[in-house]
């Protein structure tokens, strides 16, 4: 009886949270991008154009500021889009400008091969403004160089897929950076970095030692079973049937 009620209550939990969770994930925005074709994917209902941004941002590369007075709340379904089209679908009740960059070319390079510009920043008023005071990025400058940084620091240089829209974004905004801002956020996406080194070695360490700890404590276990076994066997016996009763109750659970 107990067994089926706690069966009954694991039941209506596990029916709560994915129905939880599947209300919080019609009301959440869902954004997919592909680095290689420079496409994007969007589906929201009522959700927030910064937080849909932001998320744009950090998939992108793009550097997105925004007047905190343009936020608003928008309904919007977009498949494979060019990014630069969906970002102006997204826009529409704002005045935005998209700038570009133009790459630096190889002399070595064809001089038929057209430079396309590439889109790297954009910058987002209150629909019928066109100067602000108050503009800024949607992403934090710090999260993201750790971002992007971290994905050119996991694959070796002659590994990165040149066709990574995203990256290419990152290094044209380097490129345009004063030295000392550049400088300053490399230098923080290196601090997070041996962070995460750091936190990562010290939770092998923490398991290490638990594990440690345990093989210590059955050791010490099968020790003192060994003496009662030879000490008083009737009594190890009691001991040992017991625990096979409790195991066989956690399973039967």
């Amino acid at each position: 009886m107990a067994s089926s009620y706690r069966l009954l209550c694991q039941i209506l939990f596990t029916s709560i949270v994915l129905f939880m969770s599947s209300q919080l994930w019609a009301e959440s925005p869902h954004v997919s991008y592909d680095k290689s074709t420079d496409t994007i994917s969007i589906v929201a209902t009522d959700a927030s154009y910064k937080a849909i941004m932001a998320r744009i941002a950090t998939l992108s590369g793009v550097e997105i500021l925004m007047d905190p007075k343009a936020e608003h709340n928008i309904t919007i379904e977009v498949s494979d889009l060019p990014l630069e089209t969906a970002l102006k679908q997204l826009s529409r009740q704002t005045s935005f400008v998209l700038i570009h960059d133009i790459p630096e070319t190889d002399v070595n390079e064809s001089q038929e091969k057209s430079v396309q510009p590439v889109l790297v920043r954009m910058r987002i008023l209150p629909e019928g403004e066109f100067t602000t005071d108050a503009i800024y990025p949607v992403l934090a400058p710090g999260g993201e160089a750790f971002i992007r940084e971290k994905n050119r620091y996991l694959a070796p240089a002659q590994q990165v897929d040149i066709f990574n829209h995203a990256q290419r974004r990152w290094e044209a905004r380097l490129k345009a950076m004063s030295p000392e801002k550049r400088e300053k956020l490399l230098d923080i996406a290196q601090e997070k970095r041996e962070q995460m080194a750091q936190n990562r070695a010290e939770q092998a360490q923490r398991k290490k030692e638990l594990a440690e700890k345990r093989e210590a404590y059955k050791k010490r276990r099968d020790a003192r079973l060994e003496e009662l076994k030879l000490m008083d066997p009737e009594r190890y016996e009691l001991r040992m049937k017991r625990r096979m009763e409790r195991q066989q109750g956690v399973n039967s659970e």
